[in-house]
């Protein structure tokens, strides 16, 4: 029998954020699989910007999953007992931070424009604009300096400027929607439009969640300075911008628009969205 080399007593704090992190990271893709499938089932005619905004994020997505995988492989298959290679970053600056850069930016910006289109006000769609290019440049810093010399590098003044504005750019659009849903209600009596409710709810708790995870990689990152710990949540947190994307270009068109055949006990029924309110209709009920 092959002996196998014995591991590190300290190797848990390299392995343990990188594999939880990665696992995390497939999961989410699952549900953006699912989410993809339905947009793309449900809205076949939806506007062709949207359709290329929404597709492109997918297959970011699935070069990103795909990659992250030839990491786990580098790391734990081919090299399986070599703790050296655990501080070799291997393709991780590209498809963590960099990957993540584009999408975070992309869907803040097209997060952006859906409140420019409700609101007009200028300073405001600015401020999320310019903070959002503001965590691309911090994210896409630490992601080169990573590459360039081929271990986890990152500054703290490329963490500062990648989370600090990420976490900002969310808590202003998540306060925007909640300023536009009690607007809304104050003009048109308790309930408003119910397409609305579920969006600006939908957003505000991406936003927060996404806030979340950037403060947490903060405070990873200076709690444990010389761990790694921070690439558990700065794994994740694109997926969590790419899933709210296409929930948001789900959630977003008429409700009465969808129809659902479903089969229950070999009896075919049929899912009905009329008024906001969901029916449930079998046709042959008086037979």
């Amino acid at each position: 029998m092959v002996s196998l080399p014995s591991a590190p007593p300290e190797i848990i704090k390299h392995t343990a954020p990188l594999l939880f992190g990665f696992l995390v990271n497939w999961s989410l893709y699952g549900v953006l699989c699912v989410q993809t499938y339905v947009y793309s089932y449900n809205f076949p005619d939806d506007k062709r910007t949207v359709k290329v905004l929404a597709y492109s994020v997918f297959l970011l997505e699935t070069a990103q999953t795909l990659m992250t995988g030839a990491d786990v492989y580098y790391w734990f298959i081919e090299g399986y007992g070599v703790a050296e290679r655990l501080q070799q970053s291997h393709l991780t600056p590209i498809d963590i931070p960099l990957v993540e850069a584009v999408i975070s930016l992309t869907v803040q910006e097209y997060f952006c424009y859906r409140i420019w289109t409700l609101t007009r006000n200028v300073w405001l769609c600015f401020s999320i604009a310019t903070l959002a290019v503001v965590q691309f440049v911090g994210c896409f810093w630490g992601g080169m300096a990573s590459l360039v010399v081929g271990k986890y590098a990152v500054s703290k003044a490329a963490l500062y400027l990648w989370t600090i504005p990420s976490a900002s750019v969310d808590i202003l659009i998540a306060g925007s929607m909640i300023f536009l849903l009690r607007r809304a209600r104050d003009r048109g009596g308790r309930f408003p439009n119910f397409a609305l409710v579920r969006v600006v709810r939908l957003v505000v708790e991406t936003n927060a969640l996404t806030a979340g995870v950037a403060i947490g990689s903060l405070t990873l990152f200076l709690g444990f300075p010389n761990e790694i710990y921070y690439v558990f949540t700065s794994g994740i947190i694109g997926k969590l911008y790419s899933n709210a994307l296409l929930r948001t270009c789900c959630v977003c068109r008429p409700v009465s628009s969808f129809r659902y055949n479903v089969t229950v006990f070999s009896r075919e029924y049929t899912y009905k969205h009329e008024d906001s309110r969901r029916r449930l209709q079998a046709p042959f009920d008086s037979q």
